[in-house]
């Protein structure tokens, strides 16, 4: 079954220093991959980095693109870098526009895809994961950008053109924000209309859970923030000098009665996504 979009667009909120307790590169790039995994599963449509010391927010984004990026558009888009050495450990999205490689002859008009615009003789032509490029048509961003196309002529000699995101009805993957904002402006600054901390001290949500679904029915643009591995986003707000309550219209906790110490934001980001993902 291929997945819908959901009714309003989920952001989920992740601090710079996500991975900073974590000594080598290969923890660092597993916990990036949960997080990655757990957007898409679900069906988070953005992933913002906001700032937090450890600054790491490189790092996080570079390897949330990869592992966002189809596998046969990896060898256009992607350099051999250090930092990417265990990214081709992680386990596939399997999104649906992670398309398995496939012939051009299947193509379907009105089918979209993922590709990345070249030069082929002159002729702008994309690689969408089919055993060659396609003629592209109409007008064209930079050659070597990554583009969303959609299949306007089947048959032998496909052909395609610019597609929007917007357009597309099935959930699509999610973009990757590093933010200059703090957190706080982030939350307060109009850009979403309903906001959710997320907080080991904050109220149970089956105690909200009216009141959030109500919220969430007429929400277009839902953020839902998570705090740090060394501090919470109380603590997180206080530095500046800021407080949950004037920031956030909901503080829950996703957890309650948790059976461990600690839970780990990639831990608490999968745990609250679920639960949030059995209201409307």
């Amino acid at each position: 079954m291929t997945p819908s979009r959901r009714r309003s667009r989920l952001s989920v909120a992740v601090p710079a220093s996500l991975v900073a307790e974590y000594a080598n590169l290969r923890d660092k790039t597993e916990v990036i991959g949960r997080v990655a995994r757990s957007a898409a599963i679900f069906r988070a449509e953005e992933i913002v980095i906001y700032p937090d010391q450890p600054e790491e927010s490189a790092l996080i984004k570079l390897i949330l693109g990869y592992v966002e990026t189809p596998q046969y558009l990896r060898k256009h888009l992607y350099n051999v870098r250090p930092e990417l050495q265990y990214a081709g450990t992680l386990p596939p999205l399997r999104t649906p526009h992670h398309q398995l490689e496939a012939h051009a002859a299947n193509l379907r008009v009105g089918e979209f895809r993922e590709g990345v615009l070249l030069d082929q003789q002159g002729v702008n032509v994309v690689d969408i994961g089919v055993e060659k490029p396609i003629r592209f048509v109409g007008k064209s961003p930079s050659r070597g950008s990554r583009v969303t196309v959609k299949i306007i002529e089947a048959g032998p000699e496909p052909r395609c053109e610019m597609a929007r995101r917007a357009d597309i009805p099935t959930y699509w993957g999610f973009e990757i924000q590093a933010s200059k904002r703090p957190l706080g402006e982030l939350a307060s600054g109009g850009f979403y209309d309903l906001t959710i901390a997320t907080s080991r001290t904050g109220s149970p949500i089956a105690s909200e859970e009216e009141r959030l679904k109500a919220k969430l029915v007429e929400a277009r643009n839902v953020l839902v923030a998570f705090g740090s591995p060394r501090a919470g986003i109380q603590e997180i707000l206080r530095r500046e000098h800021r407080d949950v309550g004037d920031c956030f219209q909901f503080n829950l906790n996703t957890v309650p009665d948790q059976g461990t110490e600690t839970v780990r934001t990639e831990e608490a980001i999968h745990a609250t996504l679920a639960v949030l993902n059995l209201l409307p």
